[in-house]
């Protein structure tokens, strides 16, 4: 999956083998190096990104104060919300951080597969020349491969076996006196070759003119050596290299900024079993492979932790006082009240637009057939009413005419 990265990388490391004079172990600190200053820029990313994390720890301090002791799913999803608002607002992301720890990963896979095919990836080896040296090497050794052609992918064993004096010999009397040449077998020149001793004649002239590495360190520190093959000293290997990490982690977190929630007793649990998993794991993965890894794990936790104390005097990051942490923390209050008040502001405007554009629907409603009885009902009323008028006027018009002839017999009297 990596191939293509540990095909541009093979170009670093050969260039850092030829620099420090095939000096395997300097080699790789080179290469740890290279590759630091290549990630210099995200580094540089993550730092700032940690400066900014520290202006906002008040802001972020006040949402955590108004859910503190509520512990429900609703609020904890709430503070969350908030937060993540907060973080939206003033332009900080939380995971910018992870992006140099994740371009590491494949740099570290890819390297892997260099240290463990140096034959390939720093002398340059073709794939037919491999095959046929590793063939002859598990003669001179007596090994037995079932199933197919020899694998290189431990290759580096081979290398460090050559390098003694006289085994490169025993490697070429070893080669067949005849044989098939492999398919797609070039030269050193990369011409093609066709016929078997030219074959013979180019992995001779590799294995005896070419400079290998030397995986010597102090003339004792076989960098080749699993430490689960070779007990003696080696078994302090995975040793240094747990102390080596768990000690630059420690002292790297006095150089970088830790967030408010690492402040929660869960949370520093769970920290505290990262400092010390992490490193274990390292240390169980350098036991079964080369030395050399182990030293390059080394090296790149080493560089790590001066390149973080150069980027915290480059980008220092703030260290406010109390009263600037409880200033800033009214301050954040006051934003967050007033940014609730308005909320509530919205939210009544659009609930007073709404009772107008909607003021019929919160009527009754009333059904056609009750509709029409009650209409029937009020006419009915309405009839009953009319009546005692009626009656009422036609009482006064009699009385009115009952007086008229009254008044018309006195004066016929008269």
């Amino acid at each position: 999956m990596f191939d293509w990265i540990a095909e541009i990388l093979k170009y670093v490391m050969i260039f850092c083998d030829k620099i420090s004079f095939h000096n395997y172990a300097l080699a790789l600190f080179l290469f740890a190096l290279i590759v630091k200053l290549a990630l210099f820029p995200f580094s540089i990313k993550q730092q700032k990104n940690q400066v900014k994390a520290a202006h906002l720890r008040p802001k972020e301090y006040a949402i955590r104060k108004k859910y503190n002791g509520r512990t429900d799913k609703t609020s904890q999803q709430n503070m969350q919300m908030e937060l993540q608002e907060m973080y939206q607002r003033e332009g900080y992301s939380q995971f910018s951080g992870c992006l140099p720890m994740l371009i590491q990963l494949p740099v570290l896979y890819s390297l892997y597969a260099i240290i463990q095919n140096p034959l390939y990836y720093v002398c340059r080896f073709g794939v037919a020349q491999i095959e046929a040296v590793t063939e002859a090497y598990n003669r001179v050794q007596g090994i037995v491969v079932k199933g197919g052609s020899a694998a290189y992918s431990s290759s580096i064993k081979i290398l460090n076996f050559i390098g003694d004096e006289g085994n490169a010999q025993k490697i070429i009397e070893a080669l067949p006196v005849d044989g098939v040449v492999p398919a797609g077998a070039k030269t050193v020149s990369g011409e093609a070759i066709t016929e078997w001793s030219v074959f013979v004649q180019d992995i001779t002239y590799r294995l005896t003119e070419q400079t290998m590495p030397n995986f010597k360190l102090f003339g004792f520190i076989d960098l080749a050596i699993q430490p689960n093959e070779q007990m003696w000293w080696y078994i302090l290997v995975p040793v240094v290299v747990f102390l080596a990490m768990f000690a630059t982690m420690k002292i790297q977190k006095k150089f970088t900024y830790q967030p408010a929630a690492s402040a929660d007793v869960q949370n520093n649990i769970s920290m505290k079993m990262m400092d010390v998993m992490m490193p274990a794991m390292s240390a169980f993965i350098s036991w079964s492979l080369p030395t050399a890894l182990a030293f390059y794990w080394v090296y790149q936790n080493v560089l790590g932790l001066a390149q973080q104390i150069a980027l915290s005097k480059m980008f220092p990051i703030p260290k406010l006082s109390d009263d600037e942490i409880r200033r800033l923390q009214r301050e954040a209050e006051k934003e967050a009240a007033a940014a609730k008040k308005a909320e509530a502001a919205v939210k009544k405007e659009n609930a007073n637009k709404r009772s107008l554009h909607h003021i019929d629907d919160d009527e009754e409603y009333i059904p056609r057939k009750a509709a029409d009885n009650s209409m029937e009902d009020d006419s009915r009323l309405i009839k009953n009413k009319e009546k005692p008028s009626k009656k009422k006027g036609s009482a006064i018009q009699q009385a009115d005419i009952k007086e008229d002839k009254k008044e018309t017999n006195d004066e016929e009297n008269k």
